[in-house]
């Protein structure tokens, strides 16, 4: 088998252990709050990942970084990519708590598109192509939501950890080759761990001992969801474009539907329905204007588009940890 097809087949792997996510979340929501089963599924998923990380914690990255570089840039890499994960599950959760598991999978559906838009604040300048998928994709959830009056505070915490989303994603392919594909999903999962079990104990929600142990099938879904398929994702970044990994992502919200529809009895409309195939349409649209090259401003505008980047990322930033803070209370 040839690498790429091996790297497909990883994000495949990743992508039906996500789509299963959405319903048994929505499960465990029934008796635990998206804080407490957040920090107990990285807390599994961190567990799993310790002996491996260990085992072949001396195995080298495909493409080794040059020059006087910290030996400690997978630990790094691996904690802000975890920042990321912990603040997007929380929200995310936080909207599948009061939402249905197929429509809370078509809107996290959208970070595919918001990808190359953020890759804007660290120097590639979007296309026209891409900002017109992520339009379509915006058409989408418009007709999957009801319009406007529909879009209400669990679609907005989800469309916002989107931006958490893709974000992981840019910091991923970032490192993914250049660092020990064990140790940097070993850091993710335990700086994501750390964070929401910090938060978790410090608002008091973690469960009771009886309830813990209900909800243990739940929360070991965290060996799957974390562990591996965060894995696989890594390992996979290492050969695969970021295009031909984009576009296999979107099947997550198919196989969440699907498996919401058996066995949580969801039901999706017709008009949700062609919402959430827009969407999709609209991520591989934007996907196929995904790889373009660093552009490099002319000396004259290089401070105005310098503090455009900063304003995104800044405005970015404070948005999403304003949603947070609003999801907690």
């Amino acid at each position: 088998m040839s690498p790429k097809a091996k790297a497909i087949l990883y994000l495949l792997t990743a992508a039906l252990i996500w789509g299963c996510s959405y319903p048994i979340g929505r499960a465990a929501l029934e008796h635990l709050t998206p804080l407490a089963y957040s920090s107990l599924r990285f807390m599994f998923g961190t567990l799993s990942l310790v002996p491996l990380a260990l085992r072949w914690r001396r195995r080298p990255a495909p493409m080794a970084y040059s020059g006087n570089v910290s030996p400690n840039l997978w630990l790094w890499g691996g904690m802000l990519s975890g920042l990321c994960l912990s603040i997007g599950s929380i929200l995310q959760l936080s909207g599948l708590a009061q939402s249905s598991a197929g429509k809370v999978g078509f809107i996290t559906t959208l970070y595919v598109s918001m990808v190359p838009v953020l890759a804007f604040v660290i120097g590639y300048v979007p296309r026209m192509l891409i900002l017109a998928g992520l339009g379509v994709g915006l058409v989408g959830l418009y007709l999957l939501t009801g319009g406007a009056s529909g879009l209400g505070k669990s679609e907005g915490l989800v469309l916002v950890a989107d931006v958490f989303w893709a974000t992981q994603v840019l910091i991923t392919g970032r490192f993914a080759a250049r660092v020990n594909t064990w140790l940097f999903s070993l850091a993710q999962a335990m700086t994501s761990s750390a964070i929401t079990l910090t938060l978790a104990f410090s608002f008091d929600q973690m469960p009771s001992w009886p309830v813990f142990i209900q909800t243990l099938p739940y929360t070991m879904w965290g060996i799957l969801s974390v562990g591996v398929a965060y894995t696989c994702q890594t390992i996979a970044q290492r050969t695969i474009s970021s295009t031909s990994a984009a576009l296999v992502f979107p099947l997550q919200s198919v196989i969440g539907a699907v498996a919401g529809m058996v066995f949580l009895g969801e039901h999706m409309s017709q008009r949700m329905m062609v919402g959430a195939a827009i969407i999709i349409i609209g991520c591989i649209v934007a996907q196929f204007a995904r790889e373009s090259s660093r552009v490099e401003p002319d000396h004259r505008h290089w401070k105005k588009l310098l503090m455009a980047r900063i304003a995104l990322g800044v405005t970015i930033g404070l948005g999403a940890a304003g949603t947070l803070v609003w999801s907690l209370t």
